[in-house]
């Protein structure tokens, strides 16, 4: 169940930051999925940094 969630806000965060939909895709590979995390919380707090 944590994992769905986990997913979806993933997903929210990608659509706010207007990013490729292959990173949703990317977050059904369990590799994959881990890094696409990791790079959208990156982003995201560069994101809050700048504004």
């Amino acid at each position: 169940m944590t994992d769905q969630i986990r997913k979806t806000e993933t997903i929210r965060r990608i659509q706010r930051l207007q990013l490729s939909d292959s990173l949703i895709k990317g977050l059904d590979d369990a590799i994959q999925a881990e890094s696409i995390v990791t790079a959208i919380q990156s982003l995201q707090c560069l994101s809050e940094h700048w504004n």
